[in-house]
């Protein structure tokens, strides 16, 4: 390679083994190859300089690099290929030169100098192929819409329908936008289909960590956050992050957990609405969980001066913040805060405006988690009567709607009572009903595992 190099450039410098494998290794590693190298590489390979490098590596060069790449073209050098593509058709009206009769993007171009009569002819037909060529969609609105609306019920339908199936549709829009982008559509859908993707990888990586699967969390998020920044979307980069931030937490990881959601937080402030009222909501807390007091004063304050609105870049349900959840989570904030008198206050309000939406509404898993909240308030406020009737509904949760982190929550309420109370009469029953309810949901995970191993070994 380096010895037909030197035959063919003409630089002075002459190109040595070490050089090639630095072109090879890029961009992980070595040198990235100029304009001018591109050049002689395609003269070397008789094909087009962009065949050479992959979109992620097209991508590194300038604008105006990128537009002379798109002009490089060797491959009339190829005998087969000249055989095979360019058999020539004299048209009248170009007499003598066969090329313009014949108007291929590529194929046309570094060929022979026209005259400007020529060339104009050449260009208008060129620009009339790339116009066929951009017309040309595998997706239309009919097919972006349904698979909005597929996202958005699925959304809705988060600790409502059993998890298994919910995670079937998720999969199952994720793989369809993905096997979408396959093919061929203009620019505005494809971003609609990174969005799309990305909202769904993004669903079951908050599913992961209410199933306890940190690991799986990583991986969803890892992936939708690529779909993000491909896509360009705020909302979904800090909903990424909130995510990740949530698998931080329950995983006992602090600081990683305030990171993110300081990261999300930048998204999300550009992304306004719902989404920046969660990510500083949810900074608030972390910053009170981590003795930040005074930074959680003012975060929590900046979050209640936040219009509560839905975007339309959002698919809703598990993954928004309407008033309800935004107050559950300045509930929490106020529990770390010392304040039971206002988390009750809070968690109260955000109860009953969860129960008074209509049925399809209700977020039943925040519903669930600030109902803790209304338990943690009343026992620091001493009122363990209070509080165990306040336990009743949350221990009635159906079986495949009981997260991690609600069981989390329940262990935090038994550790929360002071060793007085806890062997009280009512702070015995509520550490009893806890213990027994942690305990009957553990078998029955259990005892799924235990008979899908069976399945897989019949």
């Amino acid at each position: 390679m380096a010895d037909r190099w030197n035959e063919l450039d003409a630089g002075d410098a002459t190109m040595v083994k070490s050089r090639i494998y630095q072109f090879e290794n890029w961009p992980n590693r070595g040198r990235r190859p100029s304009v001018a190298a591109l050049h002689v590489l395609a003269r070397i390979y008789q094909t087009r300089a962009q065949s050479l490098l992959t979109n992620a590596e097209y991508a590194f060069y300038r604008s105006s690099e990128r537009e002379e790449i798109t002009c490089i073209d060797y491959r009339s050098l190829d005998d087969n290929y000249r055989t095979k593509e360019h058999t020539a058709v004299v048209d009248g009206s170009y007499p003598g030169t066969p090329e313009v009769s014949r108007p291929n993007l590529t194929d046309l171009r570094d060929r022979r100098i026209l005259d400007p009569s020529q060339q104009l002819s050449l260009y208008a037909r060129e620009s009339s192929k790339i116009l066929n060529q951009a017309e040309r969609s595998n997706v239309g609105d009919d097919t972006i819409a349904r698979l909005n609306a597929e996202l958005q019920q699925t959304a809705h339908n988060y600790l409502k329908t059993p998890m298994g199936k919910l995670l079937a549709d998720v999969r199952r829009i994720r793989d369809e936008s993905l096997g979408l982008l396959e093919g061929q559509q203009p620019l505005r859908y494809r971003t609609e289909l990174y969005g799309i993707a990305g909202w769904a990888m993004t669903m079951l990586g908050w599913a992961s960590t209410d199933m306890g699967r940190v690991d799986a969390t990583a991986a969803h998020t890892h992936a939708a956050w690529y779909f993000a920044q491909e896509a360009g979307n705020d909302a979904l980069r800090a909903w990424v992050c909130k995510t990740r931030q949530v698998a931080a937490y329950w995983a006992k990881d602090l600081e990683a957990a305030i990171r993110q959601a300081e990261r999300g937080l930048y998204f999300a402030t550009r992304a306004g609405g719902q989404t920046e009222v969660m990510l500083a909501s949810t900074l608030a807390l972390d910053y009170a969980r981590a003795g930040r007091l005074d930074e959680a004063r003012e975060k929590l304050a900046q979050a209640r001066d936040i219009p509560v609105v839905q975007e339309r870049q959002c698919p809703g349900g598990v993954l928004s913040c309407p008033a309800e959840r935004a107050l559950s989570y300045w509930a929490d904030a106020c529990l770390v805060l010392d304040n039971p008198a206002l988390a009750l206050e809070m968690a109260k309000r955000a109860v009953a405006l969860s129960q008074s939406r209509p049925e399809p509404d209700r977020n039943l898993g925040t519903e669930r988690m600030t109902q803790l909240h209304v338990v943690r308030a009343h026992i620091d406020l001493n009122e363990l009567d209070a509080a165990g009737d306040e336990l009743s509904p949350v221990l009635g949760t159906p079986d495949d709607a009981r997260p991690a982190p609600l069981l989390l929550q329940l262990t935090e309420i038994s550790a929360r009572m002071r060793p007085a109370l806890r062997d009280s009469t009512d702070g015995r029953r509520i550490s009893d009903a806890i213990g027994a309810f942690r305990a009957a949901t553990t078998a029955k995970v259990e005892r799924r595992a235990l008979g899908s191993g069976r399945d897989r070994d019949a």
